[in-house]
């Protein structure tokens, strides 16, 4: 009877497996079918289109001057992270089905802060404001699928021109002086999750600038101890592509 029942316990623990394996193998095959018919898709045309949604956190690298270290009122200059988000379109054009190559035009909004030490232990925050129209051109490398999800690289440049510069407060007298320019390197990681009508595209990317923004002058104490200001941003960003 023992065995009877040990054999008996097996054939429906067989069953179970057999049954959750019969339920699973779908799924599977629908999934890898999906990365299959998106790749022909692709294959059949030479770019496609997207929208890019982004959020995440950004600051300034400061790099400060020979006057810096000689002051007797500002002891320190340092940057706070401030919140950035993004809305753009996506291109991208296929080189093959591991490459891509494209771009993500579009704005970026963000809020920073420089904060001022002086020796009399007063502190002054400047707020800074920034909208950049971002023009980033990048090359996307895709893995193998792995069922329904691909993972890929990207690494590239971006230019970027801060429209924030024409406001009021930017353009007061004691608020440090910037370009309007801003271009540097762009890098991140991504996955691709394939649905049959798009494909939806989770990454996160950091920027950092090559150029100097700052620029000096010596007779405005918030700009004087300052001989560079760079910019930085960590970004989780969405696509939905098509």
């Amino acid at each position: 009877m023992h065995t009877t029942h040990f054999w008996h316990k097996h054939h429906i623990h067989c069953r179970k497996i057999i049954l959750i394996v019969l339920i699973l193998l779908p799924i599977f095959a629908f999934a890898q079918r999906n990365v299959m018919e998106n790749d022909l898709k692709f294959s059949r045309k030479r770019y496609h289109f997207g929208i890019h949604l982004g959020a995440g956190l950004g600051d300034f690298k400061i790099r400060h001057n020979a006057l810096f270290g000689s002051s007797d009122s500002i002891l320190t200059i340092k940057s706070k992270y401030g919140y950035n988000f993004e809305i753009a379109a996506l291109i991208s054009y296929h080189i093959n089905k591991y490459l891509e190559i494209r771009t993500v035009p579009g704005f970026a909004f963000s809020n920073k802060e420089l904060n001022y030490g002086f020796a009399d232990e007063t502190k002054v925050t400047k707020k800074i404001d920034q909208i950049f129209f971002d023009l980033p051109v990048e090359l996307k490398i895709k893995s193998e699928p792995l069922r329904d999800v691909k993972l890929y690289l990207i690494a590239g440049l971006k230019y970027g021109y801060d429209i924030g510069g024409n406001f009021k407060a930017r353009r007061d007298e004691d608020m440090p002086k910037m370009s309007a320019h801003d271009f540097g390197v762009n890098y991140g990681v991504g996955m691709e999750i394939h649905f049959p009508l798009f494909i939806f595209s989770p990454e996160f990317r950091v920027f950092n600038t090559v150029l100097n923004i700052h620029q000096q002058n010596s007779t405005l104490p918030y700009s004087k101890y300052m001989k560079g200001l760079y910019n930085r941003t960590f970004t989780f960003s969405i696509n939905f592509e098509g």
